[in-house]
């Protein structure tokens, strides 16, 4: 029986130009915490976190954002605390240019473009040094390095912090692109080391940067770190092995060395305590060290660290240790091993490869509003996209990480799959692991979330589910009544079989006090012995969509009989997403692979529309009709499936050396009307991750205070700020809520300049708003002012809201879209249909 084309195809040889509501890819969380060393306050109390451009301020207490500086123009290479002023904070960016933050308002007081002899340029360590000329006088220079353009020298530069110009500079001659430097001795007479390859390079600012050089090695051992200590002339250099040799008399011919060795794998950080009596050293067995340095068997460790170390910083009177690990957290210990507090907004993955960062994509979890992804080895981390804020960390393998060793590569447990029902009162994992030496391990896992405890606890725990590993994990939508022995979840495995499970409570409970219901395996369907890809439900449940190779399924969960086989000749490469439409386009199943995008329709068993396009990511909006499909050249397309034309498209979301990794819709907590956002993202925003572990979305260019801050009016912190944008609070707040008035602008301002520093938005985003109501207010003040009608004039939120989103006369809504049709690779937007002589299906 041949399959008919639907009788609403566009003409494939239309064609007109859809103008877009232009949106910025903008950050919302990850990027690293880790790329530079951390900076404590001179009382310790607050720790300085460069994320990229930005300064964040953190406690070292609790761990919490306090506030952050004003952004740099550039990527921050490093910062210091000015030598002289100990509420300046000195940063050096990577096109050579100094700022200095003043830590009481937050801004750059002074931008200081270094002087540098190529543009071309990039800064990759920044400290600052003293030493006394030979009249006596005390000098204070900033010393950065940097790569030659062809990365054969490595030069070493001093500064003068006041005018920018260079004092004196030298270059080593690099044998790799791979070196370290650090600053040896006190404030009064700085050395400078610089260790690449095997050569320990040691400089001094007081004598035009003389070089005294020594061989570290004369075996196979390669250095990995450096540390000067503060207070005499004497460096510590890590190496590939494990070992870490302390350096004295310097300026000999023959040093004296001391080693000190427990690591098995390559020391990644050293740094000394203020005095100098002991030192600090990780790596990659996740342990930190600390070691007398005058009695090298006498150490302590800090094990079971959730990571490798990258860095380490002390605070200035040694009561903390800031311990900055590679998942992309910063740990505050004492030095008596206590942990203080974890500085972590975004936990990231530590794996051999980017492709394996995030293999369980981007889920939503509707009880929370957060994202639910994975995080640290065998964890998945809860994200309130909202707060910005991490919400927990559950151990789902519940095992040890395994570090790495020398000539092995080690194989942890990792969480492949994450799947949440409607209300979040579910979730099921998969985790899998496989050395390809022992049997592979694969378990599913359902998880229930405890109201008393208000976490997950572990409800069933199947091992084996799939023979070789689970490609596809989802809830059935709990919307049918069919009671709680008929609810499913499906799983489709690397074995060709699918499997549905059910929940069921036990079946002999006469003898037990257990009355608790698990999950068990409720069927198994395989068709033709064809792999299993991908699998769906329909919005109410009763329908369920499975993909084996080419061919798109269609099966009734309670009986799990197969109803229908949908194939086309054209399209015989393996399926990689299905996904039902939703709402008026529950009829219809969209299909994904890397070389098409298939939507059929199940009542008339026709395929509606195709297009020729590489996805690497479907996600749909569960609030509304709308799909977004990622390529593998960063573009995105929106799209219905009612209809081929084009929505939303905007490609290089991200630069090219980057690839999108997952993606999902998040519902808003309110619905946002407003032409700047696009019609599509009006009920929920779209969110994606990346290969640099960011997680980025898309908004209006504009800067302001966010829409949700607005819309969320119920979950506004109750503020100075929130009191002045007119906020309805509850009844509960409002009774603690002091009584002032607003009518005046010296109110505003004093009630204002009452609030704490980390409820309010940041300066960027408070003034311009504020600063126009507070003018808006001063003319409704104004006895001189004419009446106006109170019936047309807007309230606080509605000219706030007109301050912060820039109107656009760009439509949006396919309906009012002008006719647009997509060609064969979706680049002019032209429909290309298959010939219907070629269709076919069949049915089971």
């Amino acid at each position: 029986m041949q399959l008919t084309l639907g009788k609403n195809q566009m003409n494939p040889s239309a064609n007109s130009s859809v103008n877009f509501v232009d949106l910025t890819v903008k950050k919302k969380g990850g990027g690293s915490i880790i790329d530079q060393r951390p900076l404590f306050s001179n009382d310790g109390e607050t720790l300085y976190v460069v994320w990229k451009n930005i300064i964040k301020v953190c406690s070292t207490q609790t761990g919490d954002f306090v506030r952050e500086f004003e952004p740099s123009d550039y990527r921050i290479a490093g910062i210091l605390v000015h030598p002289d002023n100990v509420h300046v904070i000195i940063g050096c960016t990577e096109k050579g240019q100094l700022d200095f933050w003043s830590c009481q308002s937050n801004v750059i007081t002074k931008k200081l473009p270094l002087k540098l002899a190529s543009e071309k340029a990039k800064i990759k360590t920044f400290h600052i040094v003293k030493y006394k000329t030979f009249q006596g006088n005390k000098i204070c220079q900033a010393l950065i390095t940097h790569l030659s353009e062809c990365g054969k020298k490595i030069y070493v530069l001093l500064f003068d912090i006041e005018n920018g110009t260079c004092a004196k500079s030298v270059y080593v001659v690099a044998k790799s692109q791979e070196y370290y430097v650090d600053v040896i001795g006190n404030y009064d007479e700085n050395l400078v080391a610089v260790l690449h390859d095997k050569d320990l390079h040691i400089l001094n600012p007081a004598r035009n940067l003389v070089d005294k050089l020594h061989k570290t090695s004369d075996t196979g051992r390669l250095p990995t770190c450096i540390a000067g200590h503060p207070e005499e002339d004497v460096v510590a250099t890590g190496d590939n092995t494990g070992r870490v040799v302390i350096w004295k008399e310097l300026f000999k011919t023959r040093p004296y060395t001391a080693v000190f060795h427990w690591h098995t794998l390559p020391v990644r950080e050293i740094a000394f305590s203020k005095s100098g009596t002991h030192m600090y050293t990780g790596g990659g067995e996740c342990v930190l060290v600390k070691w007398t340095v005058a009695n090298p068997a006498q150490k302590t460790f800090l094990p079971r660290l959730p990571a490798p170390i990258k860095h380490l910083t002390i605070a200035p009177d040694n009561s903390y240790v800031a311990v900055s690990t590679l998942d992309n957290g910063i740990i505050i210990v004492t030095p008596q091993r206590k942990l203080t507090s974890v500085i972590q907004n975004f936990a990231w993955g530590v794996v051999l490869s980017s492709k394996d960062l995030f293999p369980a994509g981007l889920n939503f979890d509707p009880r929370s509003s957060s994202l639910v992804l994975n995080s640290r080895t065998g964890h998945v981390q809860f994200y309130n996209i909202h707060t910005k804020s991490l919400l927990c960390n559950l151990n789902i393998t519940a095992q040890n990480f395994l570090t790495q060793e020398r000539d092995v590569i080690i194989v942890n447990t990792e969480v492949t799959k994450v799947a949440l029902n409607h209300d979040g009162t579910w979730m099921a994992t998969v985790e899998e692991r496989n050395d390809k030496v022992s049997s592979i391990e694969v378990r599913l896992k359902f998880w229930r979330f405890d109201m008393n405890t208000q976490a997950f606890t572990l409800n069933s725990s199947l091992e084996l589910p799939h023979e070789n590993g689970v490609n596809a994990l989802q809830f059935q939508p709990n919307t049918l009544v069919f009671g709680d022995e008929e609810w499913f979840a499906v799983t489709t495995g690397k074995d060709n079989k699918c499997k549905l499970w059910n929940l069921v409570k036990p079946s002999n409970v006469q003898n037990t006090q257990e009355k608790t219901q698990r999950w068990k395996l409720y069927a198994v369907r395989d068709y033709r012995n064809l792999a299993a890809t991908d699998a769906s439900f329909s919005m109410d449940g009763s329908l369920l969509a499975i993909g084996f190779h080419s061919t798109l399924t269609i099966w009734i969960p309670e009986d799990f009989k197969m109803r229908n086989g949908l194939s086309h000749i054209q399209y015989n490469h393996p399926i990689t997403r299905v996904e039902f439409g939703h709402h008026e386009a529950c009829h219809l199943v969209v299909v994904a692979s890397q070389q098409y995008i298939v939507v059929w329709n199940i009542l008339t068993l026709a395929i509606s529309w195709s297009v020729s396009l590489s996805v690497v990511s479907l996600t749909y909006d569960p609030k509304s009709t709308y799909m977004a499909a990622f390529t593998s050249d960063n573009s995105l397309y929106v799209f219905t499936p009612q209809s081929p034309t084009v929505v939303y498209k905007k490609t290089c979301l991200i630069e090219s050396t980057s690839s999108i990794l997952a993606a999902t819709f998040v519902p808003h907590l309110k619905e946002i009307r407003n032409p700047s956002f696009g019609r599509w993202q009006a009920k929920s925003q779209l969110y994606f991750l990346d290969s640099n572990q960011e997680l980025l979305t898309l908004e209006p260019s504009g800067t302001g205070i966010s829409l949700e801050i607005l819309l969320d009016k119920g979950t506004t912190p109750l503020n100075g700020f929130s009191d002045h944008l007119n906020l309805p609070v509850s009844s509960q707040d409002r009774a603690v809520m002091p009584a002032h008035e607003r009518g005046t602008s010296k109110g505003m301002v004093k009630d204002l300049l009452n609030v704490t520093a980390h409820t309010l938005p940041s300066l960027r985003e408070l003034c311009s708003p504020f600063i126009l109501l507070l003018a808006k207010n001063r003319s409704e003040d104004s006895s001189d002012d004419e009446a106006r009608d109170d019936s047309s004039e807007p309230n606080d939120n509605e000219v706030l809201t007109k301050l912060m989103v820039t109107p656009t006369n760009e439509r949006e809504d396919t309906d009012e879209l002008s006719t647009e049709l997509f060609s064969y690779d979706w680049s002019s937007l032209s429909t290309i249909l298959p010939d219907k002589d070629n269709l076919n299906h069949s049915f089971t």
